[in-house]
């Protein structure tokens, strides 16, 4: 089994391949596409371009504004733009800005690749393993 802690790069953690929508996609088959990927959210593009994420929660607020699932499409409850974070960013930095910020999902790139997404529930599992596994500090038991 290999450890991975809050010093690694995102990359270690992050789900790959990530799921991608196109903006004119139906919210029912977006969360089609989600359930059938096991996914919590996806990258949106127009063109080829990252133009936003499209998550559970959105869909959830769709659906209580009362948005027809078999006729809105992603681009009108989507989140954009997105805030793509590097791959080789250490998963600690990547945690911090995640829950300053409010993101449960942030989208991984390599150059100008989309190479991955990140959960929040990823970084605290790695962030919460760090804490079990790190002995304290001798300065921690003395002080």
């Amino acid at each position: 089994m290999t450890t991975v802690d809050s010093t690694d790069e995102v990359r270690r953690v992050m789900t790959s391949p990530v799921v991608e929508l196109e903006t004119g996609t139906t919210l029912r088959t977006a969360a089609r596409v989600l359930r059938h990927c096991d996914v919590g959210a996806a990258v949106v593009r127009y063109d080829g371009r990252l133009v936003g994420m499209l998550s559970e929660r959105d869909l959830v607020r769709a659906l209580a504004d009362g948005f027809d699932p078999d006729v809105a499409r992603v681009a009108t409850v989507m989140t954009g733009p997105p805030r793509p974070i590097a791959a080789d960013m250490p998963v600690w930095a990547a945690t911090t800005m995640m829950l300053r910020h409010r993101f449960r999902h942030l989208p991984v790139v390599d150059g100008d690749d989309i190479v991955g997404m990140l959960s929040i529930r990823d970084a605290l599992t790695v962030s919460q393993a760090d804490r079990i596994v790190q002995p304290p500090s001798r300065d921690a038991i003395a002080g």
